[in-house]
């Protein structure tokens, strides 16, 4: 299960928008972070989804995403006009379709590929889901179907679209928000919810906007790291542990939080803070700016785990923390914070991209931060050996 977050400029300390996003999805389920460049395709093109092939569009944008390393579309990402996208699975009384078709996550990329801002991106969602509909095992290790809520945001706006087949609606945010895997929508909920499917959505999007709500009119990146990092647990379900916003203990069946991402849409120098690992807890944010790409990390992650992969070294550094101890934990999140609170005072210093020392500046600042992060965390994994 997924929880994803926003916020616009009138309740954050810097008025500008701000988004988040844990992906939950199956165990060992491995994500990584793709960057996309614009492209301009041939008329009459095809495009293969994850499973189905639909027209191209002539033009698409530059799209960084953070990916199921088996699927086409992703769970979140953002393009270069300051669009960024996550989804949710909800579950309605209209039992979602396993048929081949087009998933939710496709649709996140195909809105941040076609569209420029919120309301492109809605219409874009709303004219393949009117033709195609929604369909399509989203599971890795299991079959699983569902229909799909978004969050989107840019600069200047933030709106959930709520789906079920070819049904939607939209609600725009006014403040700050969270979606979970419950609906939002209440005139959409009281009609298609299947609430013996939304108790542990319901409770994590309570907690979420709780937390939120804490710091009315000054919310900051940090903030929202936080908040993905939270483990308050809510209540169990049929005896299985109860739901938080940060996923990742063995004992769950539902899987664990594979990736998260914030983003912080300031108009002169956007930067998203990607862990591109597992477990927000232990992950380290690193920051990226669309104009410059991402930064050498290892080879994409597959099924099995790899030793160069930045996604699998971390969940054997993740699962040896879970075995080494509330003290050595400890240590680590000090130690990890203290490096994180050193990324955000960079790039804080570092200047908007407007010439070409400054883009060169702005480069090595990310590829530092990005290097720090890997020898960090390669010395915590010896460390835990």
């Amino acid at each position: 299960m997924c929880d994803t977050l926003a916020a616009v400029g009138s309740v954050t300390s810097t008025g500008a928008t701000l988004f988040a996003k844990n992906s939950d999805r199956d165990h060992a389920e491995a994500q990584y972070l793709e960057w996309l460049p614009p492209a301009r395709h041939n008329a009459g093109e095809k495009v293969k989804l994850t499973y189905q092939a639909i027209d191209q569009a002539r033009v698409t944008h530059g799209v960084l995403l953070s990916k199921p390393h088996w699927i086409w579309g992703a769970e979140m990402g953002a393009n270069a006009h300051g669009l960024v996208i996550g989804n949710e699975a909800i579950f309605a009384k209209l039992e979602a379709s396993t048929r081949p078709g087009v998933i939710g996550m496709d649709y996140v990329r195909l809105a941040l590929e076609r569209a420029a801002d919120v309301d492109e991106a809605i219409e874009v969602v709303t004219t393949v889901l009117r033709r195609y509909g929604q369909s399509g095992n989203c599971g890795f290790r299991r079959t699983l179907a569902y229909h799909n809520s978004f969050l989107l945001a840019d600069r200047h706006s933030v709106k959930v679209l709520e789906t079920v087949e070819r049904e939607w609606t939209v609600m725009p945010v006014t403040d700050a928000c969270a979606i979970s895997n419950a609906m939002t929508i209440e005139s959409f909920r009281s009609v298609f919810e299947d609430e013996t499917r939304s108790v542990s959505g319901r409770y994590r999007r309570a907690r979420a906007t709780t937390l939120l709500q804490e710091r009315p009119g000054s919310l900051q990146v940090r903030d929202l790291l936080r908040i993905l990092r939270d483990h308050a647990e809510g209540p169990s379900i049929d005896g299985r542990p109860g739901a938080r916003i940060c996923a990742h203990r063995r004992e769950n069946p539902i899987g664990q939080t594979t990736a998260s991402w914030v983003s912080d849409l300031t108009p002169a120098k956007t930067i998203h803070w990607v862990t591109g690992t597992a477990a927000p807890c232990t992950g380290i944010f690193k920051p990226l700016l669309l104009d410059i790409g991402v930064p050498e990390h290892g080879p994409p992650p597959g099924a099995l785990p790899e030793s160069n992969s930045l996604w699998w070294r971390h969940e054997q550094l993740r699962r040896n923390l879970d075995e080494s101890g509330p003290d050595v934990l400890a240590s680590f999140d000090e130690e990890r914070t203290a490096l994180e609170s050193g990324f955000l005072r960079a790039m804080a210093e570092c200047p908007a991209l407007v010439d070409p020392a400054s883009r060169s500046q702005a480069r090595a600042t990310v590829e530092n931060c990005w290097r720090e992060a890997w020898d960090f965390e390669s010395r915590w994994l010896n460390q835990t050996l």
